[in-house]
């Protein structure tokens, strides 16, 4: 997962007002599915915040699935609340509400036992169920669990594990881990071929750091093994760099590997 500024949309001519009139219509009763033209209008700019199209939530390219503008905060039912929740309506055409997501991470699926396989659909737990907002109005006082891409600070907390490309938790705060758990199973973050082509790009990181450790000492003596070692670098900062699959995670490992004798690793995090 990478930051997201939806400060940075660009919003087409006319928008505003033709989401101010579906939003009348909703407040009236009407049922926003009939304006999601209107959200689905900015589907296109909502992909542009990130390189290459890439899912927010587990930053896959857009061949994994089509893509589509989730709701952060379901315009719908809410699914895990008590009492019952008729959804965030009043926010259904509002810009700051809409995250760019793939099918696997925004469509609830479902397993060969008839369960719940992960997908968002109509579910947002938050961290106290007290502070949960049930009329238009602010919704600052809520704390989301799910992680979101479009919170500064969100996407550093989850990790990806270094021998299965699974994802995990980067903090030991309970509340963190709480929060990443749960996000790893309602975004279907643990969905296998995502697994197997997060661990492939892990293990050619990792391998690209062990080939860079190995040069480094050497490049200071040899400016042909110094060559090969800024070629490996470059290597490694493309990895993490936010047009790349995974490049969350990646950055994530790459945390791991740093050591005093190099520095080089924290120059190529902060290029």
């Amino acid at each position: 997962m990478r930051y997201v500024d939806l400060d940075a949309l660009v919003l087409p001519d006319g928008w505003l007002e033709r989401a101010r009139v579906a939003a009348e219509a909703v407040a009236a009763g009407g049922d926003p599915e009939v304006g999601s033209a209107v959200w689905r209008e900015l589907k296109d700019r909502l992909a542009d915040l990130l390189p290459d199209k890439k899912c927010w939530y587990c930053e896959s390219p857009v061949d994994r699935a089509d893509n589509a503008v989730d709701h952060f905060r379901p315009k719908g039912r809410v699914s895990d609340t008590q009492p019952p929740h008729a959804g965030y309506r009043w926010l259904a055409f509002n810009a700051k509400n809409y995250r760019y997501a793939c099918t696997f991470c925004n469509s609830l699926r479902k397993g060969v036992d008839g369960g719940s396989a992960g997908g968002k659909a109509d579910r947002f737990p938050l961290v106290d169920e007290t502070k949960r907002v049930y009329v238009p109005g602010p919704v600052d006082q809520e704390r989301p669990v799910l992680l979101d891409p479009c919170e500064f600070g969100d996407w550093a907390l989850l990790g990806c594990k270094q021998e299965n490309g699974e994802p995990c938790a980067t903090s030991e705060d309970a509340t963190d881990k709480y929060r990443v758990g749960e996000s790893i199973a309602i975004y279907h973050l643990r969905y296998e071929p995502t697994c197997k082509q997060r661990h492939r790009v892990a293990i050619q990181l990792l391998s690209d750091v062990a080939q860079a450790k190995r040069l480094f000492p050497l490049a200071k003596a040899d400016e042909f093994r110094a060559r090969d070692f800024k070629d490996c670098a470059r290597r490694i900062k493309r990895v993490i760099g936010r047009t790349s699959p995974f490049s969350g995670e990646m950055i994530f490992l790459l945390r791991t590997q740093r050591h005093s004798d190099h520095s080089w690793i924290q120059d190529v995090l902060e290029a």
